[in-house]
């Protein structure tokens, strides 16, 4: 359950019926009340104008700096000095945030914001990554215009009030990151890496069953470069192939540990690559590797598309 205490009164922003609406994908539990195209395009265009020398249009007199982007603007000398802290607290981690209680306070920050918008950038409203922590910091429903200006390092997040188009709150999302330890890349993702356990996607990842089993499924591709090349019965037949050989080979083994199977599908030959973790039987590992490069795999269409299989053996969920 979300629990979230701001130490300051906020403004509640009501909610408006709409027409003309661009819709977006709105995660489970999160309230998100949208506005006609009309008001958040002259949103658009405000934040256009003020990111122009000495433009504070945008500006009111309060303005919310969430604790992702104060993270940084917190070491700025000069915005240290600004009054008004906050403190999140969600699902009982506290976090740090800034509450400008004055106009000049809320210029400072505003110039700040605009010295990180150097280079090419796009305003579009948010994925669903972004709602969802958006959700998690604030106590009160999302209404529009709610804005992503996405740049490439950061991707900030900026709520106005509907009623007379003044910014109400400025953070940025977190950055989506996966280490595979199999390339020892960091690979990123706009909306997020997608996992799945028993065909369903998981957002969450519970200790589960101290057992052998599959644990998880990680695409490293997107939604529609597997939509382009590949299909669910290609990849179906992946992890039912990998799962018999595994359950074969490991439903005895009394080590405890987790392998990591990484595929990459290409058009004429695929290249498979394998990781371990903890105390596998490496003479069960090797004849494991052994079996699944000589097993014929599902090829890629025509570009190449990465997946990852992990299996644990006699051990917890991660």
């Amino acid at each position: 359950m979300k629990k979230i205490y701001l130490l300051f009164s906020l403004i509640t922003i009501n909610s408006i019926s709409a027409q003309n609406i661009e819709t977006i994908n709105i995660p489970k539990g999160v309230v998100y009340n949208y506005v006609d195209n009309n008001l958040n395009d002259k949103a658009k265009q405000l934040i256009i104008k003020n990111l122009e020398k000495n433009k504070y249009s945008i500006l009111e007199e309060h303005l919310i700096v969430g604790p992702e982007l104060w993270k940084r603007f917190q070491k700025i000398e000069k915005l240290q000095k600004i009054k008004g802290n906050i403190t999140f607290v969600v699902d009982d981690l506290k976090l740090s945030g800034k509450y400008s209680p004055t106009l000049n306070d809320t210029k400072l920050i505003w110039d700040e914001f605009k010295k990180e918008i150097t280079g090419n950038y796009k305003i579009r409203k948010a994925n669903e990554h972004e709602l969802k922590y958006y959700w998690s910091v604030i106590s009160f429903d999302i209404d529009e215009p709610l804005l992503i200006v996405e740049t490439e390092n950061h991707n900030y997040i900026l709520n106005f009030l509907k009623s007379n188009l003044k910014l109400l709150w400025l953070d940025e999302a977190p950055k989506l990151e996966y280490h595979n330890p199999i390339d020892n890349k960091t690979y990123t993702s706009e909306g997020g890496f997608k996992s799945y356990r028993n065909g369903q996607e998981i957002t969450s990842t519970p200790m589960g069953t101290k057992e052998t089993a599959l644990e998880k499924v990680v695409l490293l591709s997107s939604d529609l470069e597997f939509k382009e090349n590949s299909s669910v019965e290609d990849v179906g037949l992946i992890i039912d192939q990998t799962k018999t050989i595994f359950e074969e080979l490991f439903k005895n083994s009394d080590e405890s540990g987790k392998i990591m199977i990484q595929f990459e599908l290409k058009k004429d030959n695929n290249e498979i690559e394998f990781a371990v973790k903890d105390a596998i039987d490496m003479t069960i590992m090797k004849e494991f590797e052994k079996k699944i490069n000589n097993t014929k795999f599902p090829n890629s269409k025509k570009d190449p598309i990465k997946l990852q299989l992990i299996f644990k053996v006699n051990s917890f969920n991660d």
